[in-house]
């Protein structure tokens, strides 16, 4: 019996492995393999050639797709760091006063943080266009990262709300019969301890930022403004498809994120599980 859940086990295992790692690895060896070899009929996996003329033409900045994509990465690079400062901030403060202070209406909020995490972007985002023709906010990087913001702070909020709700009472307590007020022991008890889901937030956050594509799709048509997202999908146009290029393109784009993933997966995982718990 142990001997056929191991063996089952291993299966499940290896078909999650294909069907994660798999498309990673194949676009890998696209980047690596010359164009003239795209095409050939053979039953290689591996290129007979290997070339690297697809990420020295992207990583440099004199040439022209080089360049696109440099600018794409610093466009996301810096949506990123507004929605962290900004986003962070407003998740804590929020979460903390749907968690800790009692309110009228405060239940009917939280249901209302789980109601809008199901509206789909493209039920809002012609509204949003009108808005940003209307205040001329098109092209701008920080309006941008506003629209970002509000369409993951939802799901962020109810998170940390949960997590601090877990954070027993009886240590803001004692903190303010030492003369603490409310903001004090936030920041003596509920921030010390909180780090987890903090970081876990800050990681959401940044993989969903870099990842946005149908916003800045309709928001963002400038080369100032167009993350690296978009920035790759426009390597292929409908009169020919740099498959080498754009499959180099698509391996720089996930570098990031993915090396942010592995480095804070820890916090990721607890936050996540220490969020769920029921506020």
């Amino acid at each position: 019996m142990k001997a056929g859940k191991k063996i089952g086990y291993f299966m499940a295992l290896t078909v999650f492995l294909i069907l994660t790692l798999g498309p990673f690895l194949w676009t890998f060896v696209l980047s690596i393999t010359p164009e003239y070899a795209m095409m050939d009929k053979t039953t290689r996996l591996l290129p007979e050639v290997i070339t690297y003329d697809n990420y020295r033409e992207l990583l440099t900045n004199g040439t022209q797709k080089g360049g696109i994509l440099i600018a794409g990465i610093k466009n996301a690079l810096k949506a990123v760091g507004v929605s962290l400062v900004f986003g962070i901030p407003i998740a804590m403060l929020s979460a903390y006063a749907l968690s800790r202070m009692t309110f009228k209406g405060r239940r009917v909020i939280k249901n209302l943080l789980l109601i809008t995490m199901v509206i789909p972007v493209m039920a809002t985002i012609i509204p949003l266009f009108r808005l940003f023709v209307a205040r001329q906010w098109l092209d701008d990087v920080f309006w941008l990262s506003m629209v970002y913001i509000s369409s993951y702070l939802p799901m962020v909020t109810w998170l940390m709300s949960n997590y601090f709700a877990s954070i027993p009472k009886e240590l803001e307590e004692a903190a303010r019969i030492d003369g603490c007020g409310w903001a004090a022991s936030f920041l003596r008890i509920i921030l010390p301890a909180s780090y987890p889901i903090i970081l876990s937030a800050a990681l959401i956050m940044f993989l969903n930022t870099w990842s946005q594509f149908q916003i800045p799709l309709i928001l963002a048509s400038s080369l100032e403004t167009k993350p690296v997202a978009i920035v790759v999908s426009e390597f292929m146009t409908k009169d020919s498809v740099q498959y080498g290029l754009t499959a180099a393109a698509g391996m720089i784009a996930v570098l990031p994120p993915a090396a942010a993933a592995l480095v804070f997966r820890r916090f990721l995982v607890s936050g996540m599980m220490g969020g769920a718990v029921k506020g």
